[in-house]
């Protein structure tokens, strides 16, 4: 998965709430979610559907963001 946010382009940090749509990342706040089993817009364009609207922290959706948090370190 990619480690930057689609909308904003700025890369997401371990502790990041991020939206999976149709299997791209965005940040939470870039996005408007609508509680129609979940769609996404970014402006008013039609992302598609997600199944969660709080997001979920970027270190457990992007492998290496783990990684070089330990080799901050």
């Amino acid at each position: 998965m990619e480690a930057y946010c689609k909308a904003c382009e700025e890369k997401f940090e371990w502790n990041d709430i991020v939206v999976v749509v149709e299997d791209t990342p965005y940040h939470k706040d870039c996005l408007s979610l609508y509680p129609s089993g979940y769609v996404a817009f970014l402006d008013d364009e039609f992302l598609g559907e997600t199944e969660n609207e709080d997001g979920e922290l970027a270190f457990e959706i992007i492998d290496d963001l783990l990684d070089e948090e330990e080799e901050e370190n």
